[in-house]
């Protein structure tokens, strides 16, 4: 059977990962979608050192400090984070929070397959529906975020991965936003050695939302404080594949993508995305993985374009659950049985109208760095419409930022896609990668990260 894909405009509707919506459907029916979370420990631990077991991490030489633990963001609800000191040990280096997507995807993807310094290589790309080859142990990643920088990777909204709670759930992008505020200053709060530190904020795919949320939300956090003491040092926003304003990344810019990809026919000229969806599907001959068209999608319960069953069956592993400190049964809904490290959030963002194109615009205003970065071979969130949407931000260097042409991203001689940078807007779109550049394309990936960065460490 061949199933019609998500694109932007039905991000509410979505989970990434971006979610087919067959996936929605199979959680629905386990009943778990109004389903209350329960408090599954008396006591989540709110900091603590992570210690793997030998037969984990054995091969691999930690040259950094990781804790992971729970800050409440209410009296009944906790987020989880896995903190990676940075690995050069500078004294003053910024602190960079990670989120991934969905909404209601783990952030633990990000951490073990993406941009953290402890991998687990090939865990997703080398699995099929019937066979997996790949290792459980972590891996060191060379071109993992921490390499200059404290990262923090966030498991949120409420209840999604490893984080719990009894109370009421967010149902917007705004309120998780909120959340986001309180979680850093609970966090701040158990490591105050990182007061005042300059703090990036990242994400992917979904997170195209959550970042401009989260940025507004800071920004509107900082204009209430009368105590300079007391503000966020917000100094940078960066977003992988996302999908932030689905007015411009609709369906025109995903036709416009197929052709110039040469997924559809030059001729062709689809009317509406099942079409364009189905076109593609023909003219290449297989039903390509949502994340990456140059791979084929896998069909499993715990498939989403890639097989995630193995991954997520690591997060249940008693020794893995001792090492990070979860909270009693807290990562079942996501990591167990089908779920593949999400679970659904039926009618997040429903009746959504906040501006999200509209708070990048106030945070580039604000003196802030925005980087957009997006793999090429990606349908979710596909760079043609990212592009089109990076370009018509309302804000004072817009046309400036229009005016400037794409040049060439070399890394170590090599060219590896196209770049432009204007007034804090940058932009990197990144040849042979799909949605998830840092697992496609790791340098490429820390060069998006290093564009921000960058302006700090020279100034420590």
């Amino acid at each position: 059977m061949l199933y019609a894909f998500v694109f932007c405009s039905l991000l509410g509707l979505a989970q990434s990962r971006l979610l087919h919506p067959k996936f929605l459907e199979s959680v629905e029916e386990r009943g778990l979608k109004e389903q209350k979370r329960q408090l599954f420990c008396d006591a989540p631990i709110s900091k603590e050192k992570v210690s793997f077991p030998e037969d984990l991490i054995g091969r691999v030489d930690v040259n950094f400090d990781m804790y992971s633990g729970y800050v409440n963001v209410t009296s009944e609800d906790w987020l989880f984070y896995w903190y990676f000191s940075s690995a050069d040990k500078n004294p003053n280096a910024p602190v960079v929070f990670w989120t991934n997507g969905g909404p209601g995807c783990s952030s633990m993807e990000g951490a073990t397959t993406e941009n953290g310094p402890l991998v687990l290589f090939d865990i997703k790309e080398s699995c099929s529906s019937e066979d997996c080859d790949y290792t459980e142990q972590l891996s060191l990643n060379p071109y993992a975020w921490n390499a200059h920088a404290h990262v923090v990777y966030v498991d949120q909204p409420r209840y999604v991965g490893n984080s719990f709670g009894s109370g009421e759930g967010v149902h917007s992008s705004v309120e998780a936003a909120q959340d986001f505020v309180t979680f850093y200053r609970g966090f701040i709060d158990l490591f105050p050695e990182l007061k005042g530190r300059e703090m990036i904020i990242s994400g992917e795919s979904y997170g195209g939302h959550y970042i401009p949320a989260f940025a507004s939300a800071i920004l509107n956090f900082n204009n209430d404080q009368i105590d300079d003491s007391t503000k966020i040092n917000f100094v940078g926003a960066v977003i992988g594949n996302g999908c932030v304003n689905d007015t411009v990344q609709n369906t025109e810019q995903y036709i416009n993508f197929l052709h110039d990809t040469n997924l559809i026919p030059e001729d062709a000229t689809p009317k509406s995305y099942i079409q364009a969806e189905l076109q593609m599907i023909k003219n290449i001959g297989y039903i390509p993985n949502y994340y990456d068209y140059r791979a084929q999608s896998i069909s499993c319960d715990a498939c989403y374009g890639y097989n995630y069953t193995a991954w997520s069956y690591w997060f249940l592993r008693l020794d893995v659950i001792e090492a990070l400190h979860i909270c009693g049964d807290a990562g079942v809904d996501a990591f167990a049985g089908n779920s593949g490290g999400c679970i659904p959030m039926g009618g997040f963002d429903a009746d959504d109208n906040f501006d999200y194109s509209g708070a990048l615009a106030q945070t580039l205003e604000a003196g802030i760095p925005v980087t957009f970065y997006y793999g090429m071979t990606d349908t979710a969130c596909n760079y043609v419409g990212g592009y089109e949407m990076a370009r018509t931000i309302s804000w004072s260097g817009r046309e400036k930022f229009d005016s400037i042409e794409l040049s060439p991203l070399e890394i170590a001689g090599v060219s590896v896609g196209k770049t432009k940078s204007y007034g804090g807007l940058t932009w990197i779109e990144v040849e042979s990668a799909g949605h998830m550049v840092p697992m496609d394309q790791p340098p490429a990936s820390s060069t998006a990260i290093m564009t921000i960065l960058s302006k700090y460490l020279n100034n420590h």
